[in-house]
This record gives C-alpha cells, structure tokens and sequence, in this order.
C-alpha cells in the first residue's frame, strides 16, 4: 500500500478551488458524511 500524503496550508482563508482540492483528496480515504462534519459548519 502505498503512503498518501495531503498538505492542507494553515492560512487563516484558504481558496474555494483549495478547499474542493482538499476535500476531493480527502474523500478518497474517509467518508464524505464524516469530512462534512469537519468542512461544514451551520
């Protein structure tokens, strides 16, 4: 298995386009129910 590494900057405003990146990267190791949890708030 090979080892995936994602950066995610620790800018106080982050891009929409780098969110999506994020996200889509992130989805393809964890749930999209659990990572709204984290990207979404009300």
């Amino acid at each position: 298995m090979a080892v995936q590494t994602l950066t995610i900057p620790r800018h106080r405003d982050l891009d929409v386009g780098t969110l999506q990146a994020i996200f889509r990267q992130a989805s393809r190791f964890i749930s999209q129910e659990e990572l709204r949890e984290e990207f979404y708030t009300d």
